[in-house]
């Protein structure tokens, strides 16, 4: 019986290339989104349910029948971020992240794999200066609040959990050699999406970084 696994955020920068690479490891994927038009890959082994996140029925016609959990999810588009005009935080990821982890205790789902950031809980000091000045002037405050939020969650839940925290992230559609550290900054923009999703679908369902939280980069 192949591996099914859920992709949240399959239509964001780095979800557009966790499908395909997902799909030539032989799983099958769920993905769930908002707008199905913007997924371009066709497949038999691709379902496409169309939901939010923040809707826990949503989530639980999407991961019903799946054993992993990848979410790709951003709590901001990328204007929204960078702005100094404040904005209500509408907590995308912590509200996704109760959904998600109360349905994978309905349905038996142990393993989930989460985008983060450098900077986020415990790896604050290792934020490279500018992500702690964009915090201090921006909605970046806003990311990052909701990614504790999350990750908070995630660490408690008991679930086969790995967090990845990558230091900013370039569109490249190359790839270099990945490096993970933890306890030292990475090099900032010098990872691609693509290999981030490679490093996630790579890592499905290993036990090497499981209940740990890299800092990625490329080397």
């Amino acid at each position: 019986m192949p591996k099914r696994i859920l992709i949240l955020g399959a239509t964001g920068r780095t979800g557009k290339y966790a499908i395909p690479f997902a799909l030539e490891k032989g799983y099958q994927v769920v993905a769930l989104a908002r707008n199905p038009d913007k997924i371009s890959v066709k497949s038999d082994d691709l379902t496409i349910v169309t939901g939010l996140p923040t809707d826990i029925d949503d989530v639980r016609k999407a991961m019903k029948g799946c054993d992993a959990v990848l979410s790709l999810l951003s709590p901001l588009t990328r204007g929204e971020a960078v702005s100094v005009r404040k904005i209500n935080s509408p907590r995308v990821l912590e509200k996704s992240m109760m959904n998600v982890l109360q349905v994978m205790n309905e349905y038996g789902v142990k393993r989930i794999l989460i985008l983060s950031s450098v900077g986020v809980g415990d790896s604050w000091k290792y934020a490279p200066w500018y992500v702690k000045l964009l915090i201090k002037l921006t909605n970046f405050k806003v990311i990052f609040a909701d990614h504790n939020a999350q990750e908070d969650l995630i660490q408690a839940s008991g679930k086969n959990w790995t967090i990845a925290r990558p230091a900013g992230l370039n569109e490249n559609e190359t790839m270099g050699t990945l490096a993970v550290t933890y306890n030292h900054t990475p090099k900032p923009f010098h990872m691609s999406r693509k290999l981030l999703a490679k490093f996630f679908i790579e890592n499905l369902y290993s036990e090497t970084y499981i209940h740990k939280t890299p800092m990625l980069s490329e080397k």
